[in-house]
Order: C-alpha cells, then sequence, then structure tokens
C-alpha cells in the first residue's frame, strides 16, 4: 500500500513539474520582450509634431503626435530583435529620418537609416551600414545627412558592460549616394549630434581628451561640447566652459547658437545617487544658469525652431531599474514646465 502511495506521489509531482515547466516556457519572456514604455528617442518638428518612440512588449513602435490637434498616429513597427534611434525631422518637416538597429551586437553590428514622408507616409530605405549608427542629422539644405558612427562594439574595460566605441563624424550625400568620413578620431563615445543653421559645422559632445599624455590621465578629463567645421575638422574646439570641472553630457543648441542647453550633475558634491538637470550657458556673455531644478534625471534635451521652448526627457526610475521617461517642456529660461501626456506612452 505505501508503495502504491508512493508511485502516486512520483507521478504525481512528475506531472506537476512538467506542467510547470510547460507554463514557465509559455508565459516567460525574454529580455527583449520585457522592454516596455516611452523611450527617451524623440524629435519636434516646426510645425509641432512629436515623433516618440515606444516599445510594447519588446516591439519599438515610431509614434507621430500632433501637438496642436492633439492626434496620434503609429507610422512603423519593428520586431522584438530591433531598436529605433533617433527620429530626425527635416527642418521644413516633410521628412522623418530615423535609424533601426538589431538589438543583439554581440552577434553582428548593422543598422538602417529610414525616410517616412510625411505627406505618403510611405517609408524608404536610406542606406544600410555595418557598424552601430546612433545619430543623423539633415543639412539645412537637404542636400546629406551627418551621422555620427561606431565601428566597434566592445568593453574598454574588465568592469564596464559593452557599448558602441570607435566614434566618428560622417556625411552622407543624398545625391550622389556617397559616404564621406568627416572626422578620424576612433573616439570612445560621441553624442548629441547638432547641426549648425547654416549647415557648415557640427557640435558634439565627448571627452576632453586633447591634454591626455598618461593612462593616469585619462581619468582626469572632462566630458565638454565640441564645434566640427565641417570643411576644415582639423580646427575641432571646445565651445562649452573651458574651466567647468562637472561633465556635461547631452545637450542641444539654440537656432541662433548663441545658446548650448546641456545636462549635468547638479550634486555632485553631495554623494549618494547624482540627480541631473539642465542649464544654460552663453557663448558670448561665458554666463551660467540652471534651468530645472526637480531633483531627478533630466536630460536629452531638445529647442523648438522659433527657440522659445525647450523639450526634455525625466526618468523617473533612474537608478533603481528600467527608465520611465516623461516628456516635459519649458520656456527657454526655464518657466513654465509642463509634461506633454503622449497618447501611447
Amino acid at each position: 500500500m505505501k508503495k502504491k502511495n508512493l508511485i502516486f506521489l512520483l507521478l504525481f509531482l512528475f506531472i506537476l513539474t512538467a506542467v510547470l515547466i510547460v507554463t514557465g516556457i509559455f508565459f516567460s519572456k525574454t529580455e527583449n520582450e520585457k522592454q516596455n514604455g516611452l523611450s527617451n528617442q524623440y524629435d519636434v518638428s516646426s510645425q509641432s509634431k512629436i515623433a516618440y518612440v515606444v516599445y510594447k512588449e519588446g516591439k519599438p513602435q515610431l509614434f507621430l503626435y500632433d501637438e496642436k490637434q492633439r492626434n496620434d498616429t503609429l507610422a512603423a513597427e519593428y520586431d522584438v530583435n530591433t531598436i529605433i534611434l533617433d527620429p530626425t525631422f527635416t527642418n521644413d518637416g516633410s521628412t522623418l529620418a530615423y535609424i533601426t538597429s538589431n538589438k543583439d551586437k554581440e552577434r553582428e553590428l548593422n543598422s538602417t537609416v529610414h525616410f517616412l514622408d510625411l505627406q505618403t507616409k510611405k517609408i524608404t530605405e536610406v542606406f544600410t551600414d555595418t557598424s552601430v549608427i546612433t545619430e543623423v542629422e539633415f543639412k539645412p539644405d537637404h542636400s546629406s545627412l551627418v551621422y555620427l558612427r561606431a565601428g566597434t562594439y566592445e568593453n574598454y574595460s574588465p568592469i564596464a558592460g559593452k557599448r558602441p566605441h570607435d566614434f566618428d563624424v560622417y556625411e552622407f550625400n543624398l545625391n550622389k549616394k556617397s559616404h564621406k568620413q568627416i572626422t578620424d578620431l576612433q573616439h570612445y563615445s560621441m553624442e548629441s549630434l547638432n547641426i549648425s543653421s547654416n549647415g557648415d559645422r557640427v557640435y558634439i559632445q565627448r571627452s576632453d581628451d586633447s591634454d591626455v599624455k598618461t593612462a593616469e590621465d585619462s581619468f582626469q578629463v572632462q566630458q565638454r561640447i565640441f564645434e566640427i567645421p565641417l570643411d576644415h575638422p582639423e580646427k575641432t574646439a571646445v565651445i562649452s566652459n573651458p574651466e567647468r570641472e562637472v561633465d556635461i553630457y547631452t545637450f542641444a543648441i539654440t537656432p541662433a547658437g548663441n545658446d548650448l542647453i546641456f545636462q549635468s550633475i547638479s550634486n555632485s558634491e553631495e554623494g549618494g545617487t547624482f540627480k541631473y538637470e539642465l542649464y544654460k550657458y552663453n557663448l558670448d556673455s561665458k554666463e551660467e544658469k540652471q534651468l530645472t531644478h526637480l531633483g531627478e534625471h533630466v536630460g536629452d534635451p531638445l529647442i523648438s525652431a522659433d527657440g522659445e521652448t525647450i523639450y526634455f526627457m525625466l526618468d523617473e526610475n533612474f537608478a533603481n531599474g528600467r527608465p520611465v521617461h516623461h516628456l516635459y517642456k519649458m520656456d527657454i529660461n526655464g518657466e513654465q514646465i509642463r509634461e506633454i501626456i503622449l497618447p501611447n506612452k
């Protein structure tokens, strides 16, 4: 009798284990599929249309939101193995460029730049490259695209995770369908690509390693904003405050080209979790002003075409796991901060 009960017990445990395994396989989600919510990838057109990227169970979706009419349209969607980066409008708002790239960069590096015609809603592939393309900008006359390209995906130290490296600035001529390498830096990182109103120069954020002579020196470099003349990239120069000791991260430059709006740490001396705020730096007067005092992670600033409004992202879950982004806007002087409620975030 005891032997029979033991057999039934073992059989029950076997069936229960099998059911749990099958249920786990059915309901489990990959890391890609767990990605949900609003990303920090967005742009705003001169007609107040907002292009933004949302993830739904790992699938990236590109939406177009009309701030004036308050309607929302799904423009593109891709599979869970793909990410959408840097939606960018032409200055007349007629075309939106964006990048798709594969999530698994351990397997291969692959990026494609797309154009979305805002009138016909047709999407075309502009070019594909076996690299990590992170940002694109139209020249004002729409003759070409300037983009940031990383040639490798690796970790430069045993304690750092893998990420894109060996960055340089490139230009793609839309008429000739030809690529041109602008810089030859193979830099550790670059971000926040901006282009001047006349298209003759670009601005980027990277570490200022001009005085690095030894390995020890590399630990003392500061993150600054650089200006790169496209026809004379050898004349690259720092335009942010060269004496500023706290790093600068994401930034934007006003259409008039006289103010930088940038992200930096507001509590660098306090210890604990860093708080990131937005600052304004005037290139003529060299005066700096803190614009936000939200005590959160504020960044990814973008300035409206008329130079009157600053858009930015706030991550309310910074340092606590997956980001929880919210889109905000404020006046150019940091007043009237209000959240933009995106329908599909």
